[in-house]
């Protein structure tokens, strides 16, 4: 309110309008006719040549203009409301404001930096998601009624203005003169990366920096490290490096039966609107082998790799927001393929749980490799069973059973509400990260980490409610999987004692 004041008192006086009120409001600026008294003289009032407009502000609320009409609506750092405000809710309340009908009667503007995503910033991203100008409904608005526009900030740093009000991004070849009159010698993106650099044995400033000077939307996005179980350093180095890659290694696409016939052969169709992501098809000797042992089919390739998956057994949900059921593929260490690494990644919820099985069922088949399940969530164990698949599901690997317990009737997968196993599944990506993801600090080799959702999953993974974090879950399975169990020591036979011994005593 205080710019907006200044900036009015700036104008010269032909562009202001009649306006009521003190020279300096603090609340309101108004511009109606200033009241008058009604006098012997003067027993009406009439319309003069004022707008009748006001410029106010109101404290940060859900519903701060509930029930109002708006020409202009500025929702200032909205990616910074913090419970119980709620960004979503409140535009869901206050988009109301500018629309009559089918007409547009005002506009907004819904700018921010964004907040660590557990302080706001998840809100935010949601209206982000649901403002992208490409996704429009039958009625040619987006799901949110917002245009989303990203500006890096090399765009807009203040001091990287030329006196013409041009940004100076790159470097120029000679010093311009700045907006405050001094010399730009170097321009705004090369200044932004210095300050990066001169922190980078800092993650956590460096981190900071990138969120509060993003020059990607990812980076806009990205989480505060404060609090994180995971080496977000290391993460956000390999999506970074994801980035920049090209062509793109990953590959969208469906798993179908060859000519819709069961039990065949599977086939990989490449779909832009494809429900798995790939970075790796096995060689056509591993695909689609069938193996049986004592009359079941078992997965083939379990050397070379294996699978996690977090099900879900019900078809819908109340408010039709359920969480999705995830898949990730992961090639063990060998000689002959790419190994300790994804190279499969799905997370959808289609809208009959069998067909989620079915996905699931066709990716094991086309590469051969075992799953690891929940057992709490059966639903998927049930349906492989009845396909005559049940040998492709793991049962509970030897090294996460607990000592002199005896397996109950639920043989297959692990359960999910044990603590010893929500810390393994936790320890195994943690591992992961740290051998496997960002710059090797020897050979200077990227991780063959591709799978952007995953990561930025892992980011946000909260150990204690890890219910919204379906690829965290299934990828956590796959580790577990793949990780064998320490031999046990042999004992020394030669140092068994046999007999009792008794001390003799004079």
């Amino acid at each position: 309110m205080k710019k907006v004041v200044a900036i009015f008192k700036s104008y010269p006086f032909f562009f202001k309008p009649i306006q009521d009120g003190t020279t300096n409001p603090r609340m309101e600026l108004a511009f109606r006719e200033p009241s008058k008294r009604i006098t012997k003289s003067n027993k009406t009032s009439r319309m003069g040549d004022a707008l009748n407009t006001v410029i106010n502000w109101k404290n940060t609320t859900n519903n701060a203009y509930d029930g109002e009409k708006l020409h202009m609506l500025y929702l200032d750092e909205a990616g910074k409301w913090e419970r119980p405000n709620d960004i979503t809710d409140a535009w869901r309340i206050q988009r109301t404001c500018l629309i009559v009908g089918r007409k547009i009667v005002g506009k907004a503007m819904v700018g921010s930096t964004v907040n660590p995503m557990d302080k706001g910033g998840q809100e935010y991203k949601k209206l982000w998601a649901d403002s992208n100008p490409a996704e429009k409904n039958a009625n040619g608005r987006t799901t949110s009624g917002l245009y989303r526009i990203f500006i890096p900030a090399y765009e807009a740093l203040e001091g990287f203005f030329d006196k013409y009000g041009n940004p100076i991004i790159d470097d120029p070849e000679e010093p311009v003169e700045g907006i405050d009159g001094e010399m730009i010698k170097i321009g705004a993106k090369t200044f932004l990366k210095n300050e990066r650099a001169s922190l980078k044995h800092d993650a956590a400033a460096m981190n900071e920096v990138i969120r509060q000077f993003p020059f990607t939307e990812d980076e806009a996005f990205r989480d505060s490290i404060e609090g994180s179980i995971f080496n977000i350093g290391k993460i956000y180095d390999q999506i970074s490096y994801n980035d920049e890659l090209y062509p793109d290694p990953v590959v969208r696409g469906n798993f179908l039966w060859k000519n819709g016939e069961k039990d065949t052969e599977v086939v990989w169709r490449s779909s832009d609107n494809g429900r798995f992501r790939v970075t790796w098809l096995p060689p056509s000797e591993l695909r689609n082998q069938r193996k049986i042992e004592r009359g079941k089919l078992v997965p083939p390739n379990p050397l070379v790799g294996c699978g996690g998956v977090d099900s879900y057994d019900l078809d819908a949900t109340v408010d039709g927001r359920g969480s999705k059921g995830a898949l990730h593929l992961y090639n063990k260490f060998n000689m002959e393929y790419p190994s300790n690494m994804f190279v499969l990644e799905y997370a959808s919820r289609p809208p009959m749980a069998k067909i989620f099985y079915e996905d699931v069922l066709m990716a094991a088949f086309f590469y051969g490799y075992p799953i690891l399940i929940e057992n709490n969530k059966y639903g998927i164990a049930r349906y492989f069973e009845q396909r005559g698949y049940d040998g492709y599901l793991l049962e509970r690997p030897e090294h996460l059973r607990v000592p002199g317990s005896h397996s109950n009737v639920k043989t297959k997968g692990i359960p999910s509400n044990s603590q010893d196993i929500i810390h393994s599944h936790a320890q195994a990506i943690e591992a992961y990260i740290h051998d496997h993801l960002g710059y090797h600090p020897e050979t200077g080799e990227a991780g063959k980490m591709y799978f952007n959702r995953t990561l930025e999953d892992w980011i946000g993974f909260k150990i204690t409610d890890r219910t919204k974090f379906d690829l965290t879950i299934s990828s956590g399975l796959a580790l577990l999987a793949a990780q064998k169990a320490k031999p046990k020591p042999k004992s020394n036979f030669q140092e068994k004692v046999f007999f009792r011994r008794y001390e003799v005593r004079g």
